[in-house]
């Protein structure tokens, strides 16, 4: 079993897409056989830019010099990952709309239903939040854990926020659902061409 599981997205909870809500919402999830070399992984590529250590790696602000040089090391990077996307178009009953964390519940709970047991099998289960405990990370806990038992898993894992700024992890979630939302929206497809360990689902 893993130490620790990374969980981020990119888009939004809103469905008043006449003002401006994304029409996709795509969640990724990774873990690492080896966090330790991840860590290194990612502090090499740093370096390379001459950038400080402290630097997070974020889509949305990081410029194209440093997005270009994070997909170039990508597939040397040891993580396995998976991404669901979600087109919120096509959603019905299916969701509490007034509710953000329910959202987020209802397509974890589809993410880890289909991602391979190695990376949802963690101890602990790490969520781009600024809080340790929140209504989304809760929301997300109570929607995970009937399908990580459906599944086998005898202990599911300790849900916490922890702002990605502190966690490698996070933010190879967080450029992972940057990239495909990217691509979703006629941009650069980031991902074209690399040879991952890691899969991207459609909600259907």
């Amino acid at each position: 079993m893993r130490a620790y599981g990374f969980v981020d997205w990119s888009g939004d909870a809103g469905f008043k897409f006449a003002l401006g809500s994304s029409t996709h919402f795509v969640m990724s999830l990774i873990s690492s056989a080896d966090e330790v070399r991840l860590r290194q992984e990612l502090a090499q590529v740093r370096a390379q830019l001459s950038l400080p250590q402290a630097l997070e790696f974020h889509f949305a602000h990081n410029a194209e010099a440093v997005r270009a040089a994070f997909f170039a090391a990508l597939p040397r990077l040891t993580f396995d990952g998976a991404v669901l996307v979600v087109d919120k178009r096509e959603l019905g009953d299916e969701v509490d709309r007034a509710s953000e964390s329910a959202l987020y519940g209802f397509v974890l709970g589809h993410l880890l239903a289909r991602a391979p047991l190695e990376i949802i099998e963690v101890k602990r289960l790490l969520i781009d939040e600024r809080d340790k405990v929140s209504r989304v990370t809760q929301g997300m806990r109570i929607a995970a854990s009937p399908v990580l038992l459906a599944r086998g898993l005898k202990q599911t894992p300790h849900f916490r926020g922890e702002p990605a700024h502190q966690s490698d992890g996070l933010q190879v979630a967080d450029m992972l659902a940057g990239a495909v939302m990217n691509k979703l929206r006629g941009g650069k497809d980031y991902l074209r061409g690399s040879k991952l360990r890691m899969t991207v689902y459609h909600y259907t």
